[in-house]
């Protein structure tokens, strides 16, 4: 009589651990990175009576999540990458959307200019045409600067951004180590049991941190994770994690870099941002490259124009018979030391042939073996040519480029050197007097419209790298952006189509079926009934026994 109480018993515990488990489905429905659970029963070991082995019920064996490791890491990977391509697409419509503007482009205003060189060829010595060059010379200008400054703030938030997403993978990188300690607790003490809503919180963390920046996961042992980023770099390991830091770049200060953090020493060491290329820090980082094409794009056409339309201008006359001056005000290339370098040796720069500069930042290098020279827009290895100058030191010659350095150079320094990254912080018009604008050449200044004539042509001549005139090249421009913004789009939306399969296969495992749980109810509740049965009948013939022995 007692085994057949005991028996219902196991049943009825069977029963409700079951219902409680599928209640905890319903109730966690809405809950993100919830995976389902259900209880997994086993039948309890039987007792030997006589010659025969009687059953003695069912136990629990284990309450398990519903969880594949297989997809959750294709749906990590594919999430990642959507999330670097969104990242950068978001970027990269906002300069889109400002240089396809049909409204004071820069192109409106170019033309405005070679507009008003028109009016001034017609008639060269008529005061207000002169007037209305400078007038629109300023307005030229003005909107080169503010284009210019629009993409400098844009330059400038991105480090903010780095810096808010380092913040936040630290943040996340603490929380999951510090599951990894209770998980490791709690599995010992639930002897060998996994705490399933501390795995489903973890997962959810590691979801999250992913999407900033891919991630590596493996599993230890104990249910520990060991996650690493980039290629190899350790951030969660157990218990401990490792700290981010955003730091000035030592190529150059002005922006935010990523490094890690020694924990010993506190150190920060530069992480190569060329191996965080997923996430939405990838994204920034990628979008970075883009941004920086479009300055010196910017920057290379700005000096074109100026730069031709200055040594034309000198080649003319003015209204009092002078020699023409500089018409525009441009600002020259850069030069910045790694902050690494050994102090010993300093470069300078300057243009020599301004058709031959390309829109690119330079990676110059100095070691044992001499001067290297990389062009940071294509990673192309240029040629440095050195050579001697009158003082008797050391030039290197490339793309338009003269470099002369000062000093003596260590092995392993290097520098950022940038030929038209500053050209308009620093433009301007030169000429404020209507009569300095030289239009005539040296037989009659006054009224002789040759070098007006001149000017004008610059409109339709090949002033960009030789190949290019000032509103093919900003046609150009504008068409690159469009096409990768376009083409990002479209990887985006494609992407974004991966993870959402990826993510209803993870969902038809690990997500809860409303449903399929209230059919569970039904049945677990049957379930119980049955059992209750079976003690009510025990009860029953127990009873009867009483009564017949009373």
């Amino acid at each position: 009589m007692s085994n057949l109480i005991n028996t219902a018993m196991t049943g009825i515990n069977a029963a409700s651990a079951a219902l409680s488990t599928t209640s905890n489905n319903i109730s966690n429905y809405n809950v993100a990175g919830y995976s389902r659970q259900t209880t997994v029963l086993a039948q309890a070991s039987s007792t030997l009576n006589g010659t025969q082995y009687y059953g003695n019920g069912v136990a629990v064996a284990s309450v398990n999540r519903e969880y594949d490791a297989f997809i959750t890491n294709q749906l990590r990977s594919a999430s990642t990458q959507s999330s670097a391509l969104t990242t950068q697409y978001s970027q990269l419509s906002n300069i889109d959307d400002m240089f396809s503007s049909t409204t004071n482009t820069l192109s409106t205003t170019v033309q405005d200019f070679f507009s008003s060189l028109q009016t001034l060829v017609s008639n060269a010595s008529d005061s207000s045409s002169r007037q209305a060059v400078l007038g629109k010379a300023d307005g030229l200008v003005n909107q080169f600067r503010v284009t210019d400054t629009y993409l400098r703030n844009v330059d400038s938030s991105l480090s903010t951004s780095i810096t808010s997403s380092v913040d936040q993978i630290n943040g996340y990188a603490k929380q999951i180590a510090n599951i990894n300690q209770q998980i490791t607790k709690l599995k010992g003490a639930g002897a060998g049991n996994e705490p399933n809503d501390l795995m489903d919180q973890r997962d959810q963390l590691v979801s999250d941190l992913n999407k900033i920046v891919g991630v590596t996961v493996s599993q230890q042992d104990g249910g520990s994770y060991n996650i690493s980023i980039g290629n190899g770099i350790s951030l969660v390991q157990g218990d401990s994690y490792s700290k981010l830091a955003s730091v000035s770049a030592s190529s150059d200060p002005s922006r935010k870099t990523i490094a890690m953090v020694d924990n010993t020493s506190g150190k920060a060491t530069e992480i190569p941002e060329s191996l965080v290329t997923t996430g939405s820090l990838g994204g920034l980082l990628a979008f970075r490259t883009d941004l920086d094409n479009t300055r010196n794009q910017l920057g290379q056409m700005a000096m074109a124009l100026g730069d031709s339309f200055n040594t034309q201008h000198k080649a003319g006359y003015d209204s009092n018979g002078d020699a023409g001056e500089a018409f525009f005000n441009l600002g020259g290339p850069s030069v910045t030391s790694n902050t690494n370098n050994s102090k010993t040796a300093s470069l300078s720069a300057a243009w020599t042939d301004t058709s031959a500069i390309k829109a690119s930042d330079y990676k110059v290098s100095y070691d044992t073996n001499g001067w290297s020279v990389k062009r940071l827009s294509d990673n192309a290895s240029v040629s440095a040519n050195p050579s001697t100058d009158a003082s008797g030191n050391t030039t290197l010659n490339f793309d338009g480029l003269q470099l002369t350095v000062s000093g003596t150079p260590t092995a392993k320094d290097s520098f950022l050197v940038k030929p038209v990254a500053n050209v308009i912080t620093n433009m301007s018009v030169n000429i404020t007097d209507e009569a300095k604008v030289a239009a005539g050449d040296a037989d009659n200044g006054v009224s002789n419209n040759k070098n007006a004539q001149s000017l004008l042509d610059l409109q339709t001549k090949k002033v960009i790298g030789g190949s290019s005139t000032v509103t093919q090249g900003y046609a150009s421009m504008v068409a690159s952006i469009g096409n990768k913004t376009s083409n990002l789009q479209t990887t985006s939306t494609t992407q974004g189509n991966v993870v959402t399969q990826l993510t209803n296969q993870q969902q038809s495992v690990s997500g809860v079926n409303l449903d399929e749980e209230y059919g569970n109810l039904t049945r677990y509740q049957q379930y119980y009934t049955a059992n209750a049965q079976i003690l009510q009948t025990a009860t029953t013939i127990f009873n009867a026994l009483i009564g017949a022995v009373s």
